[in-house]
């Protein structure tokens, strides 16, 4: 049984994937064009591939909102293989979702849809999978940097051992 939404207004976390996004484009902005193709192992996303999975998923996502299915395109080169094609495929991706939602309105937040499983939700619940996923490959990100002596950002601008305790 669920309860009560978590998420009220389409347009207020709108403005919030808005925001977790540009920090993801932070760090795309500190990424070496010869790390695009590295991978902590053969069986493993490359720093390009999970880019433009994170691109990917969110048509995956818009499209279980409109359409009620599940499509994920892919996260191959022909999508983007440098990095400044990879920016702009995250960039157009983001606005062809926001605006989805956007269009789709409040009453997106009420709809059942059906999980990868088969099960139904109300699509608040996978509007919250969404920056989940996102914030999981961003942090694949920061190690694949900090693994390769690069200084990811910091999202809030200080690291923890800058924080003091008041």
């Amino acid at each position: 049984m669920e309860s009560g939404n978590m998420i009220h207004d389409i347009k207020e976390y709108v403005k919030y994937l808005d925001g977790i996004h540009k920090r993801t484009m932070e760090y795309v902005k500190v990424i070496p064009d010869e790390l695009l193709d590295w991978k902590p192992s053969e069986d493993k996303f490359s720093t390009g591939d999970l880019l433009r999975h994170i691109a990917s998923s969110r048509l995956m996502f818009l499209g279980i909102f409109e359409h009620g299915s599940w499509n994920y395109t892919g996260h191959d080169t022909s999508k983007g293989a440098s990095l400044e094609d990879i920016s702009n495929y995250l960039e157009a991706c983001q606005i062809k979702l926001t605006e989805g939602l956007l269009k789709a309105g409040n009453d997106v937040l009420t709809k059942k849809v059906l999980t990868l499983h088969g099960h139904e939700v109300s699509a608040w619940r996978i509007l919250m999978a969404i920056p989940e996923h996102e914030i999981h490959h961003r942090g694949q990100i920061s190690t694949y940097l900090q693994i390769n002596k690069i200084e990811p950002p910091q999202i809030f601008g200080l690291k923890i051992e800058q924080v003091t305790t008041y």
